[in-house]
């Protein structure tokens, strides 16, 4: 389970993407000029390089908040009201990003179809979320050990 782990937090890693401010503003559709202004008000921050070099890099949590504060530009908020309403919403990407790095305890065949071992539901049970080709993903418990087996079995 400490592999899955792993490999769950190197591929959710977002510290380890950087953005030079033309591919953040490429990404973003927010000029270039547009994010030094950001970053002079305090708004966004840039991130100091490792290389020596000069150029401005952000990180994907930068990323985020510029994209958020895009879209709450687009509708028709100043850019303080924008940059307070992403501001309020980056707390539960924190708590998505936690979910999406700790939470996840691998993956699993129940019942012929694909599911995540979401974890201990309680002392005696493991909630699976099972994830059908079509339609809703639905819930299901599971014994521990019948869930742990399960999980280790669909390790490759």
């Amino acid at each position: 389970m400490a592999e899955f782990t792993d490999q769950i937090r190197q591929t959710f890693d977002f510290h380890r993407l950087v953005f030079r401010i033309g591919e953040l503003s490429a990404m973003t559709s927010v000029s270039a000029r547009q994010l030094r202004y950001w970053e002079k008000k305090g708004l966004i921050a840039s991130r100091e390089r490792e290389d020596g070099q000069q150029a401005r890099v952000y990180t994907f949590k930068t990323f985020i908040k510029v994209s958020m504060m895009k879209y709450f530009l687009d509708a028709g908020y100043t850019l303080d009201g924008a940059a307070k309403q992403a501001q309020a919403r980056e707390e539960n990407v924190k708590h998505i990003h936690r979910f999406v790095s700790t939470g996840m305890k691998g993956f699993a065949r129940v019942d012929n179809e694909m599911a995540i071992n979401l974890g201990a539901f309680d002392d005696t049970q493991t909630l699976m979320a099972l994830l059908p080709d079509d339609g809703p993903i639905r819930y299901k418990l599971l014994p521990n050990d019948e869930a742990q087996r399960l999980t280790d079995e669909s390790r490759v």
